[in-house]
């Protein structure tokens, strides 16, 4: 799952218990896999869905011979290369370009110029220097300098209404507070908007400089750009420069007066080289069987790469394996694949598995997809998307966006009818958050096709070395495979398509709006 840097894990924890409704003791034993091959029952090809199958696979991609799958990296061209070997074994026809199972796009990575980059105050005199990755980090920008009047706004959530005139042609300054999420890249673009050259984010006094340190390597080697120079300072350092340059620091405390015109004028230095790379993202297609249907399409997706290599944890451990995010997922949309093809009579729709790369970069291959289908995308009827699947209470999976689509209905309803799984299908316990535009399934959502995510949620091992497949829960991600595979064949094989609920398409529409991806 991506564009979380700090996770408030208690809080996750707490609300994600709150969703389990049945106690744990009541979830069913997996069943025993049946011997089956092409010509199973829809009952019998779920059953082949087996917590030893998908920790099998977990095991391969989150192993350290994989070193966290970053994007791009050698490890995620031999994940790609597993999943194209899985897939053609299953039988299902590539569906990538020229013939392949691989779609290549093209991947813009960042190169901060850590010795360019930099923050000034006009009339500063005797003002630290500031250190890329310690005292500050940049968010890449289309541009590598601005300049211009400072106007401080008051904390960042200012930037979410209409914002005020002074900030056209100004520097705009902002307060964070101490869990750094998606404003940091939502906020460029409402500055950006309202005419401003540039954005200074103050940041909170409980932020670490080792997390300063962290967020800049995220971001640094990410593809995110943004359309103004962005720097983020640590607070106390901000504070230092605006006494230097004679403005009273309290002028740019979360509770000051604003929005302020500063008496200062501030340069940003954000140089940033991109470096291209050509990635892979992993298509095939099983064909239905109906005459008309087959023409149409129900997608998986999930996403296989991870974060890579990274500073080490206590126990000396450097390699993010990414188990659960997004091994996990990637493993159960195989299993969902492998069980379809051995059904006796296949369903209506075409079903096509996506595997993308990027995801932790900002979604880039699934939103290069979205661009450049290997397939008509005004026949795709639906995505169904899975991220982060292995963990937390095991009779609960969350369902986010159920409340937009018939999908989400439908959903509830396998889950009622198919009391084996032992699962409940909650809603989204933080809405608040917007999850709903943080994965995958925004390629698809902004192609108007309906879709639904699966997840159950962070844990305190998310982007840390300790995502382990030791760690994942095999018999709960075996049983959320299996209700995908359920879900996945009701669609593809009723007649009507999964429709818009209400005005659900135009709330999407309108929040999209303001999302980064």
């Amino acid at each position: 799952m991506t564009t979380r840097f700090r996770a408030r894990h208690a809080a996750w924890a707490l609300l994600l218990a709150a969703c389990s409704a049945p106690p744990a003791g009541s979830v069913s034993p997996a069943p025993e896999a049946p011997s089956a091959s092409a010509g199973a029952t829809l009952a019998e090809a779920a059953a082949t869905i087996t917590p030893a199958g998908v920790r099998e696979r977990i095991a391969f991609l989150a192993s350290d011979e994989m070193r966290g799958r970053d994007t791009p990296s050698p490890e995620l061209e031999r994940a790609a290369e597993y999943l194209a070997a899985e897939l053609r074994e299953m039988g299902l026809r590539p569906a990538g370009d020229a013939g392949s199972y691989i779609q290549r796009y093209p991947l813009l990575q960042n190169a901060p110029d850590s010795a360019g980059i930099g923050l000034t105050a006009d009339g500063a005199r005797g003002a630290p220097t500031l250190a890329y990755g310690r005292d500050l980090f940049i968010v890449p920008a289309a541009g590598d300098s601005a300049s211009g009047g400072a106007v401080f706004l008051g904390p960042v959530s200012s930037l979410e209404d209409d914002t005020p005139d002074p900030v056209a042609g100004r520097v705009a300054v902002v307060t964070l507070g101490p869990a750094i999420e998606m404003e940091v890249l939502q906020a460029p673009l409402a500055a950006a908007r309202a005419g401003a050259t540039g954005l200074v984010f103050v940041l909170h006094p409980s932020l670490p400089e080792e997390a300063v340190h962290s967020i800049a390597g995220h971001l640094g080697g990410s593809s995110f750009q943004v359309p103004i120079p962005t720097i983020a300072v640590r607070h106390e350092r901000a504070e230092a420069l605006f006494r230097a340059a004679g403005v009273n620091p309290a002028a740019i405390a979360e509770t000051a007066p604003a929005p302020t015109v500063l008496p200062t004028t501030l340069r940003l230095r954000t140089p940033v080289a991109r470096i291209e790379h050509r990635v892979p993202n992993v298509v095939a297609v099983l064909p239905g069987s109906d005459p008309v249907l087959r023409d149409e399409y129900v997608v998986l997706t999930a996403h296989f790469d991870h974060v890579g290599v990274g500073a080490p944890n206590a126990a000396g451990d450097s390699i993010y394996n990414g188990a659960d995010d997004d091994a996990s997922g990637t493993s159960a949309i195989l299993a969902v694949a492998e069980a379809m093809a051995k059904l006796e009579r296949k369903p209506a729709r075409s079903v096509v598995v996506l595997a993308v790369s990027g995801e932790e970069k900002g979604l880039i291959g699934a939103l290069y997809f979205g661009k450049h289908p290997t397939l008509p995308m005004e026949r795709v009827v639906a995505n169904i998307n899975l991220d982060m699947i292995g963990r937390n209470a095991p009779d609960t999976v969350i369902a986010i966006g159920q409340e937009y689509t018939s999908l989400g209905a439908l959903a509830l309803r396998i889950a009622a009818e198919n009391p084996s799984l032992g699962l409940v299908v909650a809603p989204d316990p933080m809405p608040q958050e917007q999850l709903f535009f943080r994965s995958d399934h925004v390629a698809f959502l902004r192609r108007d096709v309906p879709a639904i995510f699966f997840t159950t949620l962070l844990h305190p091992d998310y982007h840390a070395p300790s995502d382990e497949v030791e760690r994942i829960d095999a018999d709960k991600t075996a049983r959320i495979a299996r209700l995908v595979f359920l879900l996945t064949h009701a669609v593809a094989d009723t007649r009507e398509r999964p429709t818009w609920e209400g005005d659900g398409l135009q709330q999407v529409r309108r929040m999209l709006e303001r999302s980064p991806f």
